[in-house]
């Protein structure tokens, strides 16, 4: 398992509420709602280092000019459900998930329905994580498929500075 106040450390105490009570699913959806994915009005349903499934449902948030749902709403889904897999790996204070490589392939249009979002972990080779996370229609057809490669690297804890310089 992994080790939640590692997890935790690494969110910005002074930009985020952190719920502490619930199952750790619950408590990440929390998270996401406070940011830019919860503007997708994604539901995480499961989460580990292996397997994790989010819902994109309709919403007026996610569309873009035509209608149809964002490509960005399916990049940021795939990506955050990604990152948030990467947390069960990291095993330092100071350790961080960085994107090294990202790509999508759009392969139909989804108009209002709810889109499933599977993102599996592929292959591990030390601190490089690589997913895959298809996106399916409701009859299980897929409507995208993303690849996302992360390293998990220390990241200097250096304040930044809010003033121009």
């Amino acid at each position: 398992m992994h080790n939640t106040d590692l997890i935790f450390d690494i969110i910005p105490k002074d930009l985020f509420d952190i719920k502490r009570d619930g199952d750790f699913v619950g408590q990440i959806q929390h998270l996401v709602e406070q940011c830019h994915p919860g503007t997708t009005k994604m539901k995480l349903e499961t989460l580990s280092g292996e397997l994790s499934e989010a819902s994109i449902p309709f919403a007026m948030s996610n569309r873009a000019l035509h209608g149809l749902l964002h490509g960005g709403a399916y990049f940021t889904v795939g990506d955050t459900i990604t990152a948030m897999m990467c947390l069960f790996f990291i095993d330092k204070p100071g350790e961080r998930m960085v994107t090294v490589n990202a790509s999508i392939r759009y392969l139909r249009a989804v108009n209002r329905e709810t889109l499933k979002a599977k993102a599996v972990l592929k292959r591990r080779e030390g601190k490089n994580l690589f997913f895959v996370c298809d996106f399916f229609l409701p009859d299980g057809k897929r409507a995208a498929q993303a690849k996302y490669h992360y390293v998990l690297a220390a990241i200097s804890q250096t304040p930044v500075s809010a003033e121009p310089n």
